[in-house]
């Protein structure tokens, strides 16, 4: 579909949002009378809303008597409610994702998704292509309650231009590249980094925006949080005060106050980070291959370095179907052709750029990467997505239950220690403290597994 058609149907897209009260009814639906109609919870997102419109179409076509009614919600706490009240309502989400605060595991443990298991022995639906360690972060006692769709870690996005004006050797794309350690990149962003009286004459060597926040404590060989919990979902125990998340902050706190080649939070505010140019390297997650689309300078994609490790977090989104699905099957069907490789998984991954979780779509993937980022061949992309899959883990934020109260916490503890002077050793004392007082306030939890 050409960008002009993009934009016109999501104009009427969200014309049509705004009569229908947040429900699309029938949008490119062959029939509006005959059939079953199923619902499908998404959230609102310019990018992929076209392609939620052009899937139902699609679906609908080889799928007549299943019509998809979309049902639309802004992400976070809004998306939380809205799948609430629709799974105790009369109308179940027939598909949906955990697109709000909370988790996969959340729709678990509160009984709104379904085992898939029976479904997918009797469809036959084949997962070759897949890495079994996505699928298995999304199962429980070997039952299966969600299918991903598509996946990615967290990367090294770095300024092309600017490496080159500084004489810098640009990064290695293999992960296991002994080379590429924090000693080197520390090097790399003080050759690069160029103090300024102001903002318009500065320019930054690296900024850290990894998320979850223990994103940092993994690449020092620790966690804030226990391993149980990401099998069990159940956050019972904390160690966010341990010498290696410690590090971790005070590791984060020095690029900014010690080496000065990271922006205060402020200044990263007022520059707009890593698309304003003035950012030579940017640690982030996978959303970085779309949101830096825009850049107007030439940019790539590293490994993270290694430090005691580089364990990257992986990010990976699934489809779950409602467990009170009045129409299981037809939900069903429609779930299969939203991760199947050849239909729903494939042009998702065209229209937002993230990596796919099959191996038979990543040379695809990493040719249409290769148009934004030329300075890498479509071998290294391969490389680059390939590694972070197999040095990664899935984040934190999808398989413990009730994450978004700790989320807000290591935000609202941490956030000021990166706007003073003071060091990680009374912030993540306070952390531990914290963390444990929402433990309570949470209150004992059933393991998953």
């Amino acid at each position: 579909m050409h960008k002009q058609s993009l934009l016109l149907t999501a104009s009427l897209f969200f014309v049509l949002l705004t009569i229908t009260g947040c429900s699309v009814l029938g949008i490119g639906a062959n029939t509006f009378t005959a059939g079953t109609t199923i619902t499908w919870l998404v959230r609102t997102d310019p990018l992929i809303n076209p392609w939620e419109l052009k899937t139902v179409n699609d679906f609908e076509a080889s799928h007549p008597n299943i019509h998809v009614k979309i049902v639309m919600s802004p992400s976070g706490a809004n998306y939380d409610q809205k799948l609430e009240t629709m799974e105790v309502g009369w109308e179940p989400a027939d598909i949906f994702s955990h697109w709000g605060n909370n988790s996969w595991a959340d729709a678990v443990y509160r009984g709104y998704a379904a085992d898939l298991t029976p479904y997918i022995n009797a469809s036959h639906f084949s997962f070759d292509g897949m890495d079994p360690r996505l699928l298995q972060e999304y199962s429980v006692k070997g039952h299966v309650y969600a299918i991903p769709f598509a996946t990615g870690g967290s990367y090294l996005f770095y300024n092309v231009d600017l490496f080159q004006k500084a004489h810098v050797p640009l990064p290695p794309t293999s992960w296991d590249d002994p080379n590429w350690t924090w000693d080197t990149v520390l090097k790399d962003a003080q050759a690069l980094n160029v103090n300024g009286a102001s903002l318009n004459h500065r320019v930054y060597g690296l900024s850290d925006d990894l998320w979850p926040e223990n994103a940092n404590a993994w690449l020092f060989g620790g966690d804030i949080f226990q391993p149980s919990t990401y099998t069990t979902g159940v956050v019972d125990s904390v160690q966010a005060n341990s010498p290696t998340v410690e590090q971790a902050e005070q590791w984060k706190h020095d690029l900014i106050y010690k080496y000065q080649v990271a922006p205060t939070p402020t200044d990263a505010t007022l520059l707009n980070g890593f698309l304003s140019g003035k950012v030579a390297m940017d640690m982030t997650g996978v959303w970085g291959f779309w949101s830096y689309q825009p850049a107007t300078f030439h940019w790539a994609v590293a490994p993270l370095p290694r430090i005691q490790t580089n364990k990257d977090v992986l990010f990976t989104d699934p489809w779950m179907m409602a467990k009170d699905s009045h129409h299981p099957q037809e939900a069903w069907q429609f779930l299969q052709w939203l991760c199947d490789p050849a239909h729903g998984a494939k042009t998702y991954m065209e229209t937002s750029g993230a990596v796919p979780p099959w191996s038979q779509l990543i040379p695809e993937w990493a040719t249409n990467a290769h148009k934004n980022i030329p300075s890498l061949s479509v071998s290294q992309l391969e490389q680059v997505a390939q590694g972070s899959l197999s040095h990664g883990q899935e984040s934190i934020n999808h398989l413990a239950i009730s994450y978004g109260q700790y989320d807000s916490v290591i935000s609202n503890v941490l956030s000021p220690l990166f706007s003073n002077r003071e060091s990680a050793s009374n912030a993540v004392s306070q952390l531990q403290q914290q963390m444990e007082s929402t433990v309570k306030q949470v209150g004992p939890l059933k393991p998953l597994q």
